[in-house]
């Protein structure tokens, strides 16, 4: 497995991993809460960064998108960095792929200033909270209706870096 950087973020094969992931949640659908074009711009600028994982072939196994806070936020945004989407494909998951694509975007953004990597997911999503959990990320709380839809609370992952 190689892992390396994806200056073209809305490949087909991006958008159809990402797709295939999320595909079994109740809150899977891309149009209502991410927007690939904001992540083009966030990228452009420097403040978003793409991973890639691929096999032995070269067939795209899985991706992470970081990006910064809110740079408004100054020093605080700036040092602040959020996993806003990680996908692994369905018969690749449970290999270290994830674990692998979240340690080398912790690298890349600690390079650039980071100090913190936050992550959020819906609080019932025990699979998703406990595979950051094992990638040392701690509790920071919750926020009640934070994500799209109703009765979808949030819960906050944090590690220092």
């Amino acid at each position: 497995m190689k892992v390396k950087c994806n200056e073209a973020l809305l490949s087909k094969e991006i958008i159809e991993l990402i797709s295939l992931s999320f595909s079994h949640t109740s809150d899977s659908s891309l149009d209502e809460w991410l927007s690939f074009s904001e992540i083009k711009k966030a990228m452009d600028r420097g403040e978003g960064v793409c991973l890639e994982a691929v096999d032995e072939s070269g067939l795209l196994i899985g991706m992470i998108y970081a990006q910064q806070e809110n740079l408004v936020n100054g020093k605080e945004g700036f040092e602040k960095w959020v996993v806003i989407v990680e996908a692994v494909h369905p018969n690749k998951r449970g290999k270290g792929v994830g674990s692998s694509l979240l340690e080398a975007v912790e690298v890349y953004v600690k390079k650039k200033g980071a100090k913190k990597m936050f992550v959020f997911t819906n609080k019932k999503d025990k699979g998703v909270i406990d595979f950051y959990k094992k990638n040392d990320y701690e509790d920071a709380g919750w926020v009640k209706d934070y994500q799209y839809g109703e009765d979808n609370s949030a819960v906050f992952l944090l590690k220092y870096i």
